[in-house]
């Protein structure tokens, strides 16, 4: 029998495990393709979301979970393109299993463009920012064991099969967990936009409704709770706040008469005496930003502008205090009044330019439903998961 050196033999080993980890990318490569084939269902590009492709996308995730999962990926710096890591050879075992990089896997120590590749691949079905490095959120997405996966899909086929198919040609589709907005006319995707959500003390709610009407530089009627949560210690720690965000104070009730806030005396109020209402003109300071889409529902939520378009850039974007913010909202409503004299975006800024409030009719109202997926399987047969943001999976579980 030969006997190899110790370096030789390690490296044989090595070879032999990359060899079966080869067999193992290979297999589950197949039922990706036929997780994909199967999912590809002519005219459903439109749907919320369909009950087979999760269903098969169970079974394929058993079958991995049966060849023993995947590996788990050690904490440590960032990994990126050029490094030369120990982690890297199970970073790339982690991605090889779950098909999102292909072999051969090169030197597997280092992190090269396939590596990079794969990793985007990754991060994009799993609601990341997709720049090919392996941070903090990264690392946390790939080392979910393959179990809570399951049960991830196990808990989103519950959601799919209440899920009401939309009747109409036209809809807009918000999934708070994607962040997301997209809008579909005759089976094809017509919009799409990052939006912000709730915070997790003040979620963004589910339901359906219909656009009906938006309001050109809205004013804000602030919520009473966040008259007194938010902004009412911000005005006792500082007399000038209300100024410089052009906020007036209203007296409370039918007349709404408006007070010099010089002459009440902030710091006797609390939350539970506080008879006023706060109203904050329109302008660039607008928490609504320069327009909102009314849509009549119980929440007293409707889709704004924001002013705050740094938020966007964050991958979590649970900021707001239930209503949805959007990135791109002069598209959406470019779009709602094509065929109008504001159907353009060259007469819709134009008209907003002279800072009056005017409430516009949507010609054709759109129906909207605002939806909670934390899993899915897109028309291409890709598997997606995204974050539990208020915990709605856990919950819908100890209720199975």
């Amino acid at each position: 029998m030969a006997v190899y050196p110790p370096k030789i033999s390690s490296r044989i080993s090595r070879a032999c495990l990359f060899f079966i980890l080869f067999c193992c990318a290979l297999a589950v490569l197949l039922s990706a393709v036929y997780l994909q084939a199967s999912t590809e269902i002519p005219g459903t590009k439109d749907k919320i979301c369909l009950v087979p492709p999760l269903s098969n996308a169970i079974a394929h995730y058993k079958q991995i979970e049966a060849r023993g999962g995947w590996p788990q990926v050690p904490a440590g710096p960032t990994l990126q393109e050029g490094d030369r890591n120990a982690r890297i050879h199970l970073l790339k075992q982690r991605l090889l299993v779950s098909a999102d990089l292909s072999a051969p896997v090169g030197e597997e120590d280092f992190f090269d463009e396939k590596l990079t590749a794969a990793v985007r691949r990754f991060q994009a079905r799993h609601g990341l920012t997709a720049d090919g490095r392996v941070g903090v959120n990264t690392l946390r997405e790939l080392n979910v064991p393959i179990g809570k996966r399951i049960e991830q899909l196990s808990v989103n086929i519950e959601r799919c099969s209440a899920m009401p198919y939309p009747p109409e040609q036209r809809f807009i589709l918000v999934n708070i967990a994607d962040f997301t907005l997209k809008l579909f006319e005759n089976s094809n995707l017509q919009l799409s936009m990052s939006v912000i959500v709730g915070k997790k003390y003040r979620q963004t709610q589910e339901f359906s409704g219909r656009i009906s009407s938006l309001v050109l530089n809205p004013n804000w009627n602030v919520p009473r709770s966040i008259a007194v949560k938010d902004l009412l210690p911000k005005i006792k720690n500082n007399p000038g706040y209300l100024k410089r965000m052009r906020i007036r104070v209203l007296r409370d009730g039918k007349s709404g008469a408006p007070i010099d806030p010089a002459t009440i005396d902030w710091g006797n109020l609390s939350a539970a005496h506080f008879p006023y209402r706060l109203q904050q003109d329109p302008g660039t300071q607008n928490a609504l930003g320069r327009i909102k889409f009314i849509f009549p529902n119980p929440y007293d939520l409707y889709l704004h502008d924001t002013p705050a378009q740094e938020l966007f850039k964050k991958d979590t974007r649970t900021f707001s205090s239930g209503c949805i913010r959007l990135s791109k909202p002069l598209d959406l409503a470019v779009y709602l009044l094509q065929g109008t004299s504001l159907g353009t975006m060259e007469s819709l800024t134009a008209r907003m330019s002279n800072k009056q409030t005017q409430w516009i009719n949507i010609p054709s109202p759109i129906a909207i439903y605002i939806v909670y997926m934390t899993a899915w399987v897109d028309p291409g047969g890709i598997i997606n998961f995204r974050s539990d943001i208020y915990n709605r999976d856990t919950a819908s579980r100890r209720h199975q």
